[in-house]
């Protein structure tokens, strides 16, 4: 195995570790899930994933915030993938299983914004549930989003430390924030695509007051494609209005609960009620 010296994997060693993703959870020497197995007190979704998910989610949790310690302790440019893997136990091999680079320990993969934990709302979203009604539907999304974040609170906190430590690391971050929203443009895009209800209905905007104001004209269908978003995916005005509503909404909420502890749903559900009256407002 070669690296650089900065500890980065070669391009050899990077597709080596991409075709070995797929057992990368089988490394005994993970501290942090050393006793799933005999946890008395796992739930219910601790059992439904299985085991082998379980430690695999849990060694991911456990690199990431050895990551995270370590830029917090010694600088982000003086962390190592050698330094993350000492401090959980793992070969590199394993490290490389889960994260491409200490790049993406620390802030996660560039082409997502979502967490494993987001990939089954994602897919009901998109599928045209959970409701079958579009805005209701994005808000029942966007509360799974943020609260899967909010239960890392501990690791939201010192995830901001670093940005304002090290202030490169904040010029990464917000080249990914347009990425972000080009994601939930494309998500919501296939939705209005092809999103079905549970029954087999077409999913529906329940206030059209409320979306009338994403439509760029009225023979404007809202899944009709009206321009490339860049990345070589057609996306309508409307995909476009609501992933932008969305980038919103996740913001206010996160500053909102920011220092105090609460549920994000009864918080996206406000925004967009309040939206929903504007208008209504404009449009009497």
């Amino acid at each position: 195995m070669h690296s650089t010296s900065s500890g980065e994997p070669t391009r050899a060693d990077s597709a080596a570790a991409e075709s070995g993703r797929a057992d990368g959870a089988a490394d005994p020497n993970a501290a942090s899930a050393a006793n799933a197995a005999g946890d008395p007190n796992a739930t219910a979704t601790d059992h439904s994933e299985g085991l082998r998910e379980r430690k695999k989610r849990e060694r991911g949790q456990a690199l990431r915030q050895a990551a995270l310690e370590l830029a917090l302790e010694n600088g982000y440019a003086n962390v190592t993938v050698e330094d993350i893997c000492e401090r959980c136990g793992v070969s590199r091999r394993t490290f490389f299983n889960y994260f491409s680079s200490k790049e993406e320990a620390l802030l996660g993969r560039a082409d997502t914004v979502f967490d494993d934990e987001d990939q089954a709302a994602i897919e009901t979203f998109e599928a045209g549930g959970p409701n079958g009604r579009l805005l209701a539907d994005l808000q029942h999304l966007l509360a799974s989003v943020v609260r899967t974040r909010l239960n890392r609170r501990e690791e939201m906190h010192q995830y901001h430390q670093l940005l304002r430590q090290d202030p490169s690391l904040m010029q990464v971050q917000m080249s990914r924030m347009g990425n972000n929203e080009r994601l939930f443009r494309e998500m919501i895009q296939r939705r209005l695509d092809g999103g079905t209800t549970t029954s087999g209905a077409p999913a529906t905007d329940e206030n059209p007051a409320a979306t009338s104001a994403t439509k760029a004209s009225p023979d404007d269908s809202g899944s009709g494609h009206c321009h490339d978003d860049g990345d070589g995916v057609s996306v309508s005005i409307r995909a476009e209005a609501l992933a932008a509503l969305a980038m919103m909404s996740i913001k206010a909420t996160f500053m909102r609960l920011r220092k105090v502890e609460g549920d994000p749903a009864p918080v996206i559900e406000e925004l967009f009620d309040e939206l929903r009256d504007i208008f209504e407002e404009e449009s009497a």
